[in-house]
């Protein structure tokens, strides 16, 4: 077979992994590109990373419903806290997971063309990292991944030996045996690649082998189209194109789009599936109603959750879910729009929904007779009020989102009234928009002049007024409005992320800066220290040569060899002015001064060095060296004042100041002593040590990039920045506003001390619906097992 045509392909220039830019869960790669795989084998890891990562994102969807499903289903309150606490890990782990994932699988492409032809198995290259189970839960959860390797093997083993072969075929030159132990795309190992990034995820075997099977369904079951993605890339490129059964690469695409357009269409349409969603909802909401029965009558709860709301009268007729549809719009069209918000009136409305309906129902019985609203109704007004009492409490939302999504309570219990899957499913469109507004609102600030201005909360409110204007009873509007919604914050988040990268690199390359200085000064008062020297040498280093150092640092670093070379000069430097009597020692100098005059001469260029300065002191100096050459004493020694003790003094004292952060004088305009005069501490500078247990240090160290935290100054003032960069070498934490602009920095301690004091609180921007809804069930299980 001659392939010789197919093989013409250059090697890879780096290019990531990531599919259509999805930074935030396929972390790029550039920096450290596949070095020996040809470029159409990276074209066709890219196109076929995009579909893998597209049934991997329905993992992670599904895996929403389903846990909170088995919560529901779950036969006591620990076994259904466990299931809640796996799908809470699954949501706040998920982008690591995704990047881990990648990360296994790019450590495979980076060794494949290095392999032998046993292959490199990510078994062995990931130890399986953390995994912490007992033996006998290592051997299920083995079966069962070994069972997902073998269906997929059988099921697509001639895609899989194409892709072999052609894999083959294009590694020719390294003689690499392509197999299931060195080929990323083989299912081997996709499987071993998620099983090491879901570690992470602390659950018992049970729920982990909930995990697989989802995997096992959304991946592995339709994994064919990423393997006939990989061979149509290479197909059309060339490589072995007419193996049998070789897909075309539109056929595959076509092929891809098919069941989520059936499953798109399915949704909207009743059947088995949807009649099973139904059922889970009921059952769940069925369990919301026992757990609301079973304190009912309990004193210490509100009436929030009494009797059904309207007349106690026997004959009182039960409203149908139609005329309490009417009701609640009619409450619905009083609501007000948000536009006091804006104009900074802002008030939060809790909306007392059973006195509003039992108002109605009284002026309606004169004409209507007594009428009541059913105890299951009645239990969803009671769910759903208990949710925005929480949402409309909540410090880690401004008060004007939350004036704005406390307005939506009417429209959203129309909806749960219609719709009790609004409870049990994590994916529904409205808790989805609703968590989508709480999340972008996290960053914005109160003052009421930048609400003006701010195109977030603008956007915010604007969902919010359509929400009240025009829902009735069709729920397809939440749809519209979270693909709208989203689509406008993914613009507004490019747009942050680019500023808040070039705020980080100007702060990272002003922390180095720092960091050069403050090695220049030490490096320098080590040398000086204990010595004594002429002024002309201080001058020398503090003016000149220290900037010489810091220029190498930041071009080179501390461990290149140019650094070593001009520290080495400052030592061949007072060495040339220190007295001698040993002629061997005056034989050896005589050839280092030279050298070292056309060092000190180009390091003073490279940081243009004033030249005609640098020509007096050079000439002083080299007076000096033939004294010491022809075995004199230096006139120096003879001088009473040491300005290299001085020198030495004043920079220990200020590099023993915590945080101080030097700053070099301007050359030429102050004395070398004034150095460390110009050095100025930051305001973290004087605060006291804290002890490594301190609860508020601990918090500080565990604070991740990305957190939101509000601070508050003396007059009252809140302003809501996130953490952007933790730069380790300075110990500086920076802080952005929702722009991604600096407004503020702090170290460690000083973060530490602002949580003390309470001037700063760390805000929780999980999701919204989710943390209110387990916040109401919990207090309502407290207060059944308080009454036990």
């Amino acid at each position: 077979m001659n392939q010789k045509p197919e093989l013409r392909c250059v090697t890879s220039n780096g290019m990531s992994a990531s599919p259509n830019g999805s930074a935030n869960t396929m972390q790029n790669d550039k920096a450290q590109p596949n070095a020996g795989l040809p470029s159409v084998l990276m074209k066709a890891r890219r196109s076929a990373l995009e579909e893998l990562h597209q049934l991997l994102a329905d993992v992670f969807d599904k895996a929403d419903d389903i846990f909170f499903e088995y919560a529901g289903k779950a036969q006591s309150d620990q076994e259904k806290d466990s299931y809640i606490e796996t799908m809470r890990q699954l949501r706040l782990n998920r982008k690591e997971i995704e990047r881990n994932f990648y990360q296994k699988l790019n450590v495979l492409f980076k060794k494949l063309p290095h392999s032998a032809e046993e292959g490199v198995s990510l078994e062995a290259i990931s130890a399986l990292e953390g995994l912490s189970l007992v033996a006998d839960d290592d051997l299920e959860m083995n079966v069962a991944l070994d069972a997902m390797v073998s269906k997929a093997k059988n099921k697509f083993a001639d895609k899989i030996y194409q892709l072999n072969t052609r894999m083959e075929a294009l590694l020719v030159h390294s003689h690499i045996k392509v197999n299931e132990k060195n080929n990323p795309f083989h299912p081997q190992q996709i499987c071993e690649a998620f099983n090491s990034a879901t570690q992470v995820v602390q659950c018992d075997i049970k729920k982990r082998l909930v995990l697989y099977k989802l995997f096992d369904k959304f991946v592995i079951s339709d994994y064919d189209v990423v393997l006939d993605t990989a061979n149509a890339v290479l197909a059309e490129a060339g490589v072995l194109p007419d193996l049998k059964g070789t897909p075309t690469l539109a056929s595959v695409r076509r092929r891809a789009q098919e069941p989520k357009a059936a499953e798109s269409q399915g949704e909207s349409q009743s059947g088995p599936q949807v009649s099973a969603a139904k059922q889970a909802a009921n059952e769940f909401f069925t369990q919301l109603q026992t757990l609301l029965a079973s304190v009912r009558n309990v004193p210490m709860v509100t009436n929030m959750v009494s009797g059904p709301i309207g007349s106690s009268a026997a004959d009182a007729r039960e409203m149908s879910n139609a005329e309490l549809f009417e009701v609640l719009s009619r409450v619905q069209q009083v609501q007000p729009q948000g536009e006091d918000v804006i104009n900074g009136k802002i008030s939060l409305p809790k909306v007392n929904v059973r006195g509003v309906v039992s108002n109605i129902l009284r002026q309606r019985e004169s004409k209507q007779g007594p009428e009541k609203v059913g105890q299951t109704d009645t239990d969803v007004i009671n769910l759903v009020s208990m949710l925005f009492d929480f949402i409309l409490d909540d410090d880690n939302l401004p008060v004007p989102v939350k004036a704005l999504i406390g307005r939506l309570q009417i429209p959203y219990l129309k909806l749960a009234i219609q719709d009790y899957g609004f409870f049990s499913r994590g994916g529904h469109p409205a808790r989805k928009l609703l968590n989508e507004l709480a999340r972008a609102g996290i960053g914005l600030n109160e003052d009421a002049d930048h609400l003006q201005k701010d195109m977030v909360f603008k956007k915010i409110q604007s969902t919010a007024q359509r929400i009240l204007s025009e829902y009735e009873k069709d729920a397809a509007l939440f749809d519209e409005l979270l693909h709208d919604f989203s689509q406008f914050m993914q613009t507004e988040v490019r747009r942050s992320q680019m500023i808040e990268q070039r705020t980080k690199a100007a702060e990272e390359g002003k922390a180095k800066a720092q960091l050069a200085e403050k090695t220049a000064l030490e490096t320098v008062r080590k040398r000086l220290d204990g010595k004594t020297v002429p002024e002309v040498v201080v001058r020398l280093l503090t003016d000149g040569w220290m900037s010489v150092l810091k220029l190498v640092f930041l071009k080179y670093g501390p461990e290149s060899n140019n650094w070593l070379g001009a520290v080495k000069t400052i030592d061949h430097l007072l060495l040339s002015v220190a007295p001698t009597e040993d002629d061997a020692a005056r034989k050896k100098l005589f050839n280092i001064v030279p050298i070292l005059l056309k060092n000190l001469r180009q390091g003073l260029n490279s940081v243009s060095f004033n030249p005609f300065e640098m020509g007096e002191m050079l000439t002083e100096l080299e007076q000096l060296q033939m004294q010491v050459l022809r075995g004199e004493t230096p006139e120096h020694l003879d001088d009473r004042k040491d300005p290299a003790k001085d020198l030495v003094a004043a920079v220990t004292e200020d590099m023993e100041r915590m945080g101080a952060t030097p700053v070099l004088p301007e050359r030429g305009k102050v004395s070398p002593l004034d150095i460390t005069r110009t050095a100025t501490a930051t305001p973290d500078a004087q605060l006291e040590a804290l002890p490594d247990s301190d609860p508020y240090l601990q918090q500080a160290k565990k604070l991740n990039v990305g957190a939101w935290l509000e601070f508050r100054n003396a007059e009252g003032n809140k302003t809501r920045s996130k953490l952007a960069a933790h730069i380790k070498s300075a110990d500086k934490m920076i802080f952005v506003n929702r722009t991604g602009v600096k407004i503020d920095e702090k170290t460690t301690l000083g973060l530490a001390h602002a949580l003390k004091k309470g001037e700063v609180l760390i805000l929780e921007d999980s999701l919204l619906f989710d943390r209110a809804l387990q916040n109401v069930i919990g207090n309502l299980r407290k207060v059944k097992e308080s009454n036990l």
